[in-house]
């Protein structure tokens, strides 16, 4: 008959189970479909064996049915009933198996209760999913993008690197860099790089490398000056504290003129030019022209300049305008305030006639014991240089 209220599949909470088939114990496990089942309890059951239903006979503890007494292997079963209790309205613990839910019938909110923790799956941190809960082989390629490979809110941190924004020592490998993609400004060094020094490996230092000088000694380019238009000598004042010895190259030089020049030289101090009568120089020549070679020596005292071997210098009207004289000096301790100075000269060229190929070279000492700040090359009758040649001066190093 009809009636108001719920269908009848929300009414009955009657279950058949398997029939027991009986081997002589006196226990069995209770099955639905082959399944262990577990009963409310020893009351919810009923049992029908060999036509006569059992009841508070029989005891029960999980899945299993514990009737006391052995039952014979010839013994039939004729029922298991299972009943409910009142009307059902919640799935007991274990009845619904997996075959028993339809694809896609389970939504994320049914997954866990997020109100309680907002956890994920398991995880004891809210919103963030734990360490097993994901194996390699769930993940597609390239589907992690790189804001999920690290909470980097926390610390910036890159690839399990302790500092903020860079990369550990231990995550990056050689085959991993392009080639020509690591300068300077990425090397662990200790102090700021200088052009011209090399890198150099100091254990002591942060990141054990350091910019340092080139060793054993060498050349310094401290000054390089052209001669630009007639003048009438070369001053300069280039030499400082940074040096103790210095080496100096004159080369293209001319006179403007046909008079008899010679080549003079005086040094500088603070003070400018050293005029005082302390200049001494011993040097020696020789010449060679079509009609052999002649040998010339020079030597002076006390004089207020160093005649360099009196050799005189090449001029506008001989030689086709061509020929030049060349001049290497060495200074030796210019800083010291207690001794006086040294200088090593050696040149060589054509000579106003024409005719001659001179080479020259000596030695020269000034008895003044101020530091030297540079040095002036003349010619001895005023006569301006001309618009070439140049000076090159270097600082040689001491270590």
């Amino acid at each position: 008959m009809a009636y108001i209220g719920r269908g009848t599949d929300n009414i009955s909470n009657v279950e058949v189970l398997d029939n027991i088939t009986f081997s002589g114990a006196s226990s069995y496990t209770l099955q639905k479909g082959s399944t262990n089942y577990v009963p409310i309890s020893a009351a919810n059951i009923l049992v029908s064996i060999d036509g006569v239903v059992q009841a508070n006979n029989f005891s029960v503890s999980g899945s299993t049915i514990d009737f006391g007494v052995a039952i014979a292997n010839t013994s039939t079963c004729n029922f298991v009933l299972h009943f409910g209790t009142g009307l059902i309205t919640t799935v007991q613990d274990g009845a619904v198996t997996t075959v028993k839910i339809g694809d896609d019938a389970v939504t994320y909110a049914k997954l866990q209760n997020l109100a309680t923790a907002n956890r994920v799956l398991g995880s004891t941190s809210t919103g963030l999913i734990g360490e097993t809960q994901i194996a390699t082989a769930m993940v597609s390629d390239d589907a992690i993008t790189y804001a999920k490979m690290q909470d980097t809110s926390a610390a910036n941190r890159v690839l399990g690197a302790a500092s903020a924004g860079t990369v550990g020592e231990v995550q990056v490998a050689t085959d991993m860099i392009a080639d020509a993609q690591v300068d300077e400004s990425k090397l662990k060094i200790s102090n700021t790089p200088t052009n011209g020094y090399f890198l150099s490996a100091q254990s002591g230092n942060t990141g054990g490398l350091t910019w340092a000088e080139a060793g054993g000694g060498g050349m310094d380019l401290v000054s390089a000056v052209s001669i630009t238009g007639d003048i009438n000598a070369i001053s300069t004042d280039a030499f400082s504290s940074s040096y103790n010895n210095y080496k100096v190259y004159v080369y293209g030089l001319k006179i403007n003129g046909t008079a008899n020049n010679l080549a003079m030289f005086r040094v500088r101090t603070s003070s400018g030019d050293y005029t005082s009568s302390n200049y001494i120089v011993a040097a020696n020549g020789q010449y060679g022209n079509s009609g052999g070679t002649s040998f010339h020596n020079a030597g002076q005292w006390n004089t207020n300049a160093l005649d360099l071997n009196g050799w005189n210098l090449p001029d506008d009207n001989n030689w086709s305008n061509a020929g030049t004289r060349d001049f290497i000096f060495h200074f030796y301790n210019t800083n010291s305030t207690t001794r006086y100075k040294n200088i090593w000269f050696d040149y060589g060229g054509p000579d106003e006639t024409s005719n001659k190929m001179h080479t020259a070279h000596g030695r020269g000492h000034v008895e003044t014991t101020s530091a030297l700040t540079g040095f002036k090359l003349y010619s001895s009758a005023g006569t301006a240089f001309e618009n070439e040649g140049k000076v090159l001066i270097y600082g040689l190093k001491e270590s």
